[in-house]
């Protein structure tokens, strides 16, 4: 999402209550059926399939937990990637050799008890603090520069409060717009909290909002025909969210993309892990699953994914793949997958009997025409048309960060007015939102303090792109100067190391990317729906389908590593499945996919 807000009443509320992300369309508890399944691995195969080769595309965090997950049930993942790298979009780097640059996801919210899982599976959350989201009391000072006015506050601070005005249009969204029918917010939220936990309830609400016709309203038309906000409000809050973060960059986006994230929580309480976000793929790319624990069969106590990567011949982090083409039974049956070697530049074609696929669905779609009508054709069986549609009307945003070290989080130190010297701060200019992360109390590899200058979202992101080379200041510079602006007398660069201070992203612009995210626009309900549902429903007509999407693509909740991860689960119990003569494991997403499956609009009788 965009500048994330910080749900400054609720946020307690939440915490306490345990609020899951059981995500409304499939409320399967992911984190429970991982909590009852410990060091077991997560399905049983028939031992005749051990050591069977299963491709998993893309090294992202969906990628690394299908293929570990695979690894301990006993059959060989063999993990292939772009990029060179580990890690996907969980990708930090260090600037002046100290501060990470989180270049993607950065902030991982505790009612995602999935991701969670495997944070402290790996022992990633040992080493967490509390992210400092604007508006929250990690942040401790919260500027908000709008409308060419500022406002300084601080939580818990009664000489600097919140402006009336924010907290107001907090209770007016949350206490009168989502508590009216069909939404009924606290009744939602009550049915995915630890010990109430009701996934009948759950569905029955959700396909309330569904019958209603919520898919076809984008987040703006909502607040203007249903909420019946003035445009002035509807300023206000698109500018400081929930008393806080800014949600304008994503009143396109279809209505229902929000409230998923609200439900579940996934916009408040969130850790920073300071060991850097990629810390958790590249542990399960490099250590065994008895270094965390884990039982595992067949493979020695040792084994590791990456060491089973290695079979792939050429180096699996530098491979495209470019075309995945389903066998025919009298061919013998499984993929046939066109590989393209970043290094030599030699394509290949390999033939495994399963396929994970987690980067961008619309990649899969574009490589089609590669190879003209016969590459086309070959490549028209993978998915069904209704599938294939669904991918090629998928919706990317866009995502851009500006970062500068600084030489010390010079921002703790107070003014002559009592006020911190900087702060978080969100701004309607060219900055957008304004992050400062101190790590100079890491016990871990990290040191050092920085800030994101600008953190944005969707169309506003492009700004940052399409520059001449020539006689144009660095983005950094441009950034400083509007925020020596909001804090006059502070001569930003002044904090900021003698050489190369700045680094910036646009994920608009990374190969091998189609963008930061997926993001539903209105109307785009179904198509989700055939993406999600593809791991269960298959795609050739029958149940044990060796083809398997998986991702934060497919998920209900793109641009959250919690969706990743669920997806993965997903595909590892459809792996579990075909391999074990159909019979899914107990208790996992495909076992219980009937009462909980995602309603097809067909079915509800949508009123118009």
């Amino acid at each position: 999402m965009s500048s994330i807000p910080s749900r400054i009443l609720s946020a307690k509320r939440v915490l306490d209550n345990q609020v899951r992300a059981l995500i409304p369309d499939f409320p399967f508890d992911y984190g429970q059926y991982l909590a009852d399944k410990g060091p077991a691995p997560l399905g049983r195969i028939q031992p005749q399939h051990h050591g069977q080769q299963v491709l998993v595309v893309g090294a992202g965090v969906a990628g690394l937990v299908a293929a570990y997950e695979a690894m301990r049930m006993g059959l060989h993942p063999v993990l292939v990637e772009a990029s060179g790298r580990i890690g996907g979009r969980l990708y930090s780097t260090a600037v002046n050799d100290s501060v990470p640059f989180e270049r993607g996801a950065m902030r991982f919210p505790l009612s995602g008890q999935a991701l969670m899982h495997y944070f402290s599976k790996v022992r990633m959350r040992d080493n967490t603090e509390d992210f400092p989201n604007p508006g929250s009391a990690a942040a401790v000072s919260t500027v908000v520069d709008y409308a060419d006015e500022k406002y300084y506050y601080e939580v818990g601070n009664d000489n600097f409060p919140r402006p009336p005005a924010f907290e107001n249009i907090e209770i007016k969204f949350f206490d009168e717009f989502l508590e009216q029918a069909p939404i009924h917010f606290k009744e939602m939220e009550q049915a995915m909290s630890a010990g109430t936990i009701d996934q009948a309830k759950i569905k029955l609400l959700w396909n309330a909002i569904l019958r209603e016709g919520w898919d076809n309203l984008s987040f703006h038309a909502a607040m203007v025909e249903q909420a019946r906000w003035p445009a002035d409000e509807i300023n206000l809050f698109g500018q400081i969210g929930f008393g806080t973060g800014g949600w304008n960059t994503d009143f396109p986006n279809c209505f229902l993309e929000v409230l998923r994230v609200l439900y579940t929580g996934l916009d408040i309480n969130h850790l920073l892990m300071r060991d850097g976000a990629d810390q958790l793929p590249l542990r399960l790319w490099q250590q065994p699953a008895a270094a965390f624990g884990d039982d595992s069969v067949f493979w020695p106590q040792n084994m590791t994914v990456e060491e089973l990567a290695s079979a792939f011949p050429g180096n699996p982090l530098r491979q495209e793949v470019r075309q995945i083409k389903r066998l025919a039974a009298d061919e013998g049956g499984g993929f046939e997958v066109l590989c393209h070697d970043l290094q030599s530049g030699r394509d290949q074609r390999l033939r495994y009997a399963s396929v994970v696929y987690t980067p961008h669905v619309r990649i899969l779609d574009k490589f089609r025409y590669m190879n003209g009508v016969e590459g086309l054709e070959a490549s028209r069986s993978l998915l069904t048309q209704q599938q294939w549609e669904a991918v090629m009307y998928t919706h990317y945003m866009q995502s851009a960060k500006v970062f500068a070290a600084t030489r010390e989080p010079f921002w703790t130190q107070r003014g002559q007015d009592g006020k911190q010297l900087m702060s978080i701060t969100l701004s309607d200019r060219l900055t957008r939102g304004t992050y400062l992360v101190d790590y100079s109390r890491n016990p871990g590899a990290y040191k050092g303090s920085g800030i994101f200058l600008s953190y944005t979202w969707n169309d506003d992101s492009l700004k940052f792109l399409g520059d001449r080379q020539d006689g144009l200041p660095q983005h950094g510079q441009l950034c400083t100067a509007l925020l020596d602006q909001v804090y006059p007398g502070l001569d930003l660069a002044s904090h900021f190391p003698a050489t190369d201070p700045f680094v910036e992203i646009n994920w608009e612009n990374e190969p091998f990317y189609l963008g930061a995210f997926k993001m539903n626009l209105p109307g785009q309900y179904e198509y989700q729906r055939l993406l999600f549902s593809q791991f269960k429903e298959g795609s050739d007509g029958s149940a044990v389908d060796g083809f398997i999407l998986a991702g934060d693509d497919v998920s209900w909740t793109g641009g959250w590593a919690e969706g990743a991860v669920t997806t993965a689960l997903n595909a590892v119990d459809k792996l579990a499945t075909r391999y074990n003569n159909g019979f899914s494991p107990e208790g996992g997403p495909i076992a219980q996919w009937d009462p909980l499956k995602p309603a097809a609009l067909a079915d509800l009788q949508i009123k118009r």
